[in-house]
């Protein structure tokens, strides 16, 4: 007989509308077994304790774009535009770093970073996703895996067909898998041709797998798109047939006022990325404009090279803060709507809706507790924006995918930490010496 785990904890935020003071959650085999006010549950069950007390437990945070091997080269070159960024500094770096030998130094970093952040569930556009996959089982932690394509070759691939081929291969294997989701990844409308773009929606549709891309994240873009097709990004996509439910489009800031009625009417996915778009100076995303036309709008973190963190705690109160600014309305984004971007949308992007998201009965026991003893966070009117405006990466207590602890009290129970730190050092010597020429 499994044992049942039960937590107590003085918040339990079911979803963005509805929370229980003084709740428990009790889990059985990785579901949620049953959820509610703790004066009312039965005592005689059998299950393990966890009474965190003054503390909030939210569902599992979805990060839905990132690149996360890219920890690897955090900092290496800030301070520029974002093509100046990508053509001179990190397309070529990647080139002559990225390997197998690279992501096998560098996703568990990035995982350790997640999972101290209360990430449960990240979307990666990257290279060598195999290799990732394996990892990302081994630690038990969630993803959404998509093989970077470009018209080009890549760290990994020398052509698009190449990657195609293998998208197929890793669909197929991981089809029925509760921990990897496959998806495909064309990087932007000016990196990959129509017919690429059109290859990419037909795996997705033959699959029923995620379609991730970045979208309009540039003015450079939105020109340049422009000036080849005649029409804004997104337009663009929709005259070729990319757009549907299953797009999650990365970025989506330089967008026309005509073009929300194309995102709602195609049910496309947004993934806001608000501290890496304001640190390269792309823009800030029309959040409350997408929000208006029903759009599902997410929370993503970008790679670490251009936020310079993991941190989606941080990218909550960023995202709400800079949507303040740009409509000048304080009631703008907030903090119970920017709590749904961090896991009810992120499911319903994924296609996991029943299964992640909430804190319900019957969904998997992924979950984030945030202690609220520290000094900073004194006093708590509202658990919601406490969680967004108030708290830290540093306040998460434990971190639980499966209804297992992978974090928990500062220790991680599938990475060995001492040894991932270890590696990341050997990262940096090599980008010391292969990038800076220090010798």
């Amino acid at each position: 007989m499994s044992e049942n785990i039960l937590i107590k904890a003085r918040y339990i935020l079911i979803n963005a509308e509805r929370y229980i003071e003084n709740g428990y959650v009790l889990i059985k085999d990785g579901i949620i077994e049953g959820v509610g006010k703790a004066e009312d549950l039965n005592e005689d069950e059998n299950y393990a304790l966890f009474n965190f007390g003054n503390a909030i437990v939210a569902p599992g945070f979805i990060n839905t774009h990132t690149h996360a091997a890219m920890v690897g080269m955090r900092g290496m070159a800030d301070d520029l535009p974002l093509k100046t960024w990508l053509e001179k500094y990190i397309w070529p770096a990647e080139l002559k770093l990225v390997n197998r030998e690279f992501i096998m130094k560098t996703i568990p970093l990035a995982i350790a970073e997640m999972l101290s952040s209360g990430i449960t569930t990240f979307v990666d556009m990257y290279f060598f996703e195999d290799l990732t996959a394996e990892i990302v089982k081994s630690t038990g932690m969630r993803a959404v895996l998509g093989e970077g394509i470009i018209d080009g070759p890549t760290p990994a691939f020398e052509n698009p067909k190449n990657v195609m081929d293998f998208v197929e291969v890793f669909a197929r294997n991981y089809e029925k898998d509760s921990f990897i989701f496959p998806a495909v990844a064309p990087h932007a409308p000016y990196s990959t041709s129509k017919e690429t773009l059109l290859k990419s929606k037909q795996l997705s549709e033959k699959y029923g797998i995620p379609l991730l891309i970045h979208v309009a994240e540039t003015r450079w873009e939105f020109e340049e798109i422009k000036t080849r097709y005649g029409l804004a990004p997104f337009s663009y996509l929709n005259s070729i047939g990319f757009l549907d439910e299953k797009v999650i489009a990365a970025h989506s800031i330089w967008v026309e006022e005509s073009e929300l009625e194309i995102l709602g009417k195609r049910k496309v996915n947004i993934s806001h990325n608000p501290e890496s778009n304001a640190k390269l100076s792309s823009g800030i995303c029309p959040v409350s404009d997408f929000l208006k036309h029903g759009i599902n709008v997410t929370i993503g973190t970008d790679g670490a090279c251009s936020n310079n963190n993991l941190d989606i705690i941080e990218e909550m109160r960023t995202a709400s803060f800079i949507q303040k600014i740009r409509t000048m309305n304080p009631e703008a984004l907030s903090a119970r709507e920017i709590f749904k971007m961090a896991t009810e949308s992120g499911a319903r992007a994924l296609g996991l809706a029943e299964k992640l998201g909430t804190i319900e009965k019957g969904k998997w026991a992924d979950l984030a507790i945030i202690s609220l003893d520290s000094p900073g966070l004194q006093p708590i009117f509202d658990p919601y924006s406490h969680l967004v405006y108030t708290c830290k990466s540093s306040d998460i207590k434990a971190t639980m995918v499966d209804g297992k602890f992978l974090y928990i009290g500062g220790q991680y129970h599938t990475i060995d930490i001492d040894a991932v730190m270890y590696n990341i050092q050997k990262v940096e010597e090599l980008i010391r010496k292969e990038i800076f020429n220090e010798h």
